[in-house]
């Protein structure tokens, strides 16, 4: 089921899950769960034991249905290096009051393998394969939670693996605590639309090859909201010189965003097109890199500070068709006003 290098499928791909995404942000839905967890990937195949790490959002639809977004960074394997995002539906079971929860998730998990390959340079493959979980959360003191997790990874022709993760999480229900018969509260009837927004980013990226050369990169964003949960940005970024690409360019993205906490929290997922020039081709070519368009993926974290400034961070993955994906890691301040 690989999809090696095609930046369409992903892009589609993309597009029904952020769909996705904005249908439950929409919803009045229970208890909404962020949890980061780490661990070990255990010896897979020829290839040694490594660490893992992930983090997962989790919307109840019912008492014993939910649904999760996760990413999950697999480690540094010999011969992969590998992460992606998961896209799954549980079964849960809860327990004690609804103070211990037991889930069984199932689902698709879109990857990027960056691999060696002879001479010195790096494929970066891109696949779908299903992936199975299991899951046991004990709800803590006020909002927050423990959570041991398993997931298996079973791509089809590709390396198949175990990962054993646990780790702490924050509960967003309204109530400061889970209480029997009672996971979460639904939200609000106020229906908030982000305002104009302006932000300035600094950060990092880093280029996905086996060495991981990175850079220093900045970015400039406009923010708007166009209806209740959907975003809209447009934005101006510089990845750097990490010495094997020079990319800079513009990007258009839709944004599937939810709220918490009288809007002072704020959780999206973006995708659209990154529109941009490499002035350094892979080596060997003898000429610039003409203008491209490559998918843009995105996850971002808001927290309003005093008056109209906010803080916002940000996570870009961009997916190339030459072996040169690179994640962009920003942090920025941002200033809002209304319409």
């Amino acid at each position: 089921m690989s999809h090696a290098n095609n930046p369409v499928n992903f892009f589609r791909l993309m597009v029904k899950l952020a769909a996705l995404l904005l249908l439950c942000a929409g919803l009045k839905l229970n208890a909404q769960e962020l949890a980061v967890l780490g661990g070990v990937l255990p010896k897979t195949n020829a290839e040694r034991s490594t660490y893992t790490w992930q983090v997962d959002y989790r919307q109840d639809f019912y008492r014993n249905l939910a649904a999760s977004i996760a990413y999950i960074n697999e480690g540094h394997l010999r011969e992969h290096h590998r992460d992606g995002t998961a896209w799954e539906v549980w079964g849960r079971l809860p327990l004690a009051e609804n103070r211990i929860s037991l889930s069984v998730g199932l689902g698709a998990y879109y990857y990027f393998d960056t691999r060696p390959m002879p001479g010195g340079d790096t494929a970066n493959v891109h696949g779908t394969a299903p992936i199975f979980s299991l899951a046991a959360t004990g709800y803590i003191a006020d909002r927050w939670f423990y959570r041991f997790n398993y997931n298996r990874i079973a791509p089809s022709g590709q390396i198949q693996v175990n990962t054993l993760s646990a780790g702490l999480g924050f509960w967003f229900g309204q109530d400061r605590k889970p209480t029997p018969g009672k996971l979460g509260d639904e939200p609000g009837e106020k229906a908030y639309v982000s305002e104009n927004e302006v932000t300035f980013y600094g950060g990092q990226s880093v280029v996905n090859t086996i060495l991981n050369p990175k850079s220093l990169a900045c970015a400039a964003e406009y923010r708007r909201g166009v209806m209740p949960h959907l975003d809209w940005t447009a934005s101006a970024i510089y990845e750097g010189d990490p010495k094997i690409v020079r990319r800079s360019g513009a990007a258009t993205q839709l944004w599937a965003v939810n709220t918490f906490f009288d809007d002072r929290i704020t959780v999206g997922a973006g995708v659209g097109p990154y529109f941009y020039l490499d002035k350094r081709h892979p080596a060997g070519t003898g000429k610039l890199n003409p203008a491209a368009v490559a998918p843009l993926a995105s996850l971002t974290f808001s927290v309003r500070l005093a008056g109209n400034w906010i803080m916002r961070c940000v996570f870009d993955r961009v997916m190339s068709n030459y072996n040169r994906d690179s994640d962009i890691f920003l942090l920025g301040l941002g200033y809002r006003w209304g319409a």
